[in-house]
């Protein structure tokens, strides 16, 4: 048969076929790891970071703000890390370290990493347990009105979170 009238798809490499494949099913699984909360107000989180400092989500009303759930022992989590610490420098980031074993591991492996973050710990996961969490990391994005206006599993970066949440702040001001 001539190239000309094979189907569009067998004219193509087989690598990329499979990198869609492959990219397709990522997407999927993403999709399927992420709650389904967007559209809702976000439930009130409090608690205390491991440095004592007490944070509630009811405090940041009025501005918009990202809530990060990770897991020590996530790779991914590990990779993102650092650029959540540097995000949390620009806008309100509230951190919490899901299912990372207690204060003092979380410290520790915070140390071990050289990341400085307020870290609010969940070590048993009740405090997270009404988001249907099924895979970290886990973003939030929160517009001022507390709406949650984006969900992102996995690797995100933090521009990619930054812009995200400046398109939230203009979609709640109208």
């Amino acid at each position: 048969m001539s190239q000309e009238k094979r189907p569009f798809c067998s004219r193509l490499p087989r690598w990329l076929l499979e990198a869609f494949v492959l990219f397709a099913i990522i997407l999927a699984l993403r999709a399927w790891h992420a709650p389904k909360m967007t559209g809702e107000i976000l439930p009130r989180l409090a608690g205390q970071t491991l440095t004592g400092q007490e944070v509630d989500t009811a405090a940041l009303a009025g501005q918009g703000f990202i809530v990060h759930i990770w897991g020590s022992w996530c790779p991914v989590c590990r990779m993102e890390l650092s650029g959540m610490a540097r995000l949390a420098r620009d806008v309100p980031v509230v951190s919490i370290a899901w299912r990372s074993g207690d204060d003092a591991a979380v410290r520790a492996f915070l140390a071990g990493e050289g990341v400085k973050l307020p870290v609010i710990n969940d070590p048993d996961g009740r405090l997270v347990a009404g988001f249907g969490v099924k895979g970290v990391p886990l973003h939030l994005v929160v517009d001022g009105a507390g709406r949650i206006r984006f969900i992102e599993t996995g690797y995100t970066t933090s521009w990619g979170l930054k812009a995200r949440l400046w398109w939230a702040k203009r979609v709640s001001a109208r």
